[in-house]
């Protein structure tokens, strides 16, 4: 069966001959009426306006975001709050402050052998991310003369702390009533670290959307918005926190990623590391830059950034610079393609506003601070897990002792990562004092996790310092 392409990221676009139209489900609430109300909406779209040369780019922000409203009512509000919190904080734009580094653990989920992505493609996907986020991409001088003074350096790079990676016999499959997050659980997926320490990054083969069993288009990824969990509503209950992070398909992740999505109609689609790029900004609170109109005159909606450009509808997955959606008689602009927040082409991506940038560091010393709080220091980490512990450290010969309290050391899990979040230890066979051999290890820092492998919870983290 044939279906379009779909870029997820909680709003859901659907295309018609002339344009792509989103769907944002935030609006429509998802009460029993509207769900249906919506879902038929989507596939008589989809059924009356399907063309060999359309394509369907869905990202999950749309869906995500009415899947919690509904388990956890009031979760809007809390996220609408948190996002003008971080924007009445946003007043100065980033010109040269302090360089934000987030740790990021990328979890391979994988069932066939060409979804265990090579740690080349992880290693650039991160080198791609820390371009975008410090302005230092090929094509930043792409950016329209018209648009130049309104871009700059997020000030924001990312740091490969591990890469984890698990079989599976599961398929991730979204739908309009939720996301496949089992990819982060420990009978289906990966557990994620600790959400509030980690950027976790889930890749894994995304199954297109269905809509009652029928395949509508292929999702690219999700990503979940900070929701400033400490004031949620008086009797409601907080999402699982274990799900914070983004998730990407395995054939858009990395820039040297030679695979390919075919959409089951028009051209195969290869990717550019922007689908990644794009979730982290929706990790950061960045919405959508054409603020995810349902219907009507999607000029009247705002992404909340004071400078980005009106439009009304994403860009449809083209280059198009003469796209003008949204006519000014003050100041009109044509629509922002280069703008890393639209469903633009990704090579036509290349830019945060100075806007986007203020929100993204204003969450990141807000609801995302734990990200940059030397959550992974050996101090912290000894007080968490006190029954966890290597010597002498650091450590200038051959081995070193790790020692593990308690009698319950049978179902623990030992892992040894090094500096480029390579794993090269693996192990169950643990008792209370083991000598870990070093001999092949060249200096540097290392990373040794402690779980449970049962659970996959995780019970401890330790830096090693090698120097020889």
């Amino acid at each position: 069966m044939e279906y379009p392409l779909i870029r997820l990221t909680i709003s859901i676009k659907i295309i018609n001959l002339q344009r792509l139209y989103l769907i944002n489900y935030q609006k429509i609430g998802f009460m029993k009426k509207s769900l249906l109300i919506s879902a038929l909406t989507f596939m008589m779209s989809f059924g009356l306006y399907n063309s060999a040369d359309s394509q369907m780019m869905i990202c999950g922000d749309g869906i995500l975001k009415s899947q919690m409203e509904r388990n956890y009512p009031g979760y809007l509000d809390v996220v609408q709050k948190t996002f003008e919190e971080a924007r009445s904080h946003a007043i100065q734009p980033y010109r040269g402050q302090e360089i934000y580094t987030i740790p990021v653990v990328v979890h391979i989920v994988w069932k066939e052998e060409e979804e265990n992505l090579h740690d080349s493609i992880v290693f650039n996907q991160i080198e791609t991310l820390n371009e975008d986020f410090r302005r230092m991409n090929a094509d930043a001088d792409n950016i329209r003369t018209i648009f130049a003074d309104r871009v700059g350096d997020p000030g924001i790079e990312f740091e490969l702390v591990a890469i984890e990676r698990v079989q599976t016999n599961a398929e991730f499959t979204p739908t309009l009533t939720g996301l496949p997050d089992q990819v982060k659980d420990s009978i289906q997926g990966s557990v994620g670290w600790d959400t509030e320490q980690y950027l976790n990054i889930w890749v894994c083969k995304l199954q297109p959307l269905t809509v009652f069993g029928i395949p509508l288009g292929q999702v690219l990824g999700y990503a979940y918005p900070p929701a400033g969990l400490d004031h949620w509503p008086e009797g409601s209950s907080a999402p699982n926190p274990a799900f914070d992070g983004v998730v990407v398909d395995y054939r858009i992740f990395g820039r040297n990623n030679e695979l390919t999505i075919d959409p089951g109609i028009g051209e195969p689609v290869s990717g550019y590391g922007r689908t990644a790029t794009h979730e982290v900004g929706h990790y950061l609170g960045l919405r959508h830059i054409w603020g995810d109109a349902l219907f009507g005159d999607g000029c009247l909606e705002d992404d909340g950034v004071e400078d980005t450009p009106n439009q009304s509808s994403s860009s449809e997955w083209a280059c198009d610079t003469t796209r003008n959606t949204c006519i000014d008689p003050i100041e009109d602009l044509p629509d922002m393609i280069e703008n890393y927040m639209d469903y633009s082409d990704e090579r036509c991506m290349n830019s945060f506003t100075l806007g986007q940038i203020a929100i993204m560091r204003a969450v990141i010393e807000g609801p995302r601070r734990g990200l940059i709080e030397e959550p992974t220091s050996t101090e912290e980490i000894r007080t968490a897990s006190p029954n966890f512990r290597l010597f002498p450290n650091p450590v200038s010969s051959n081995e070193v002792n790790l020692a593990i309290g308690g009698s319950s050391h049978q179902h623990l899990r030992l892992q040894v990562f090094d500096s480029m979040g390579r794993l090269i230890k693996d192990s169950s066979d643990l008792s209370e004092m083991q000598s870990i051999d070093l001999a092949n290890q060249s200096r540097g820092m290392y990373l040794f996790r402690i779980s449970n492998r049962k659970t996959g919870e995780l019970l401890g983290v330790e830096k090693l310092m090698i120097q020889r």
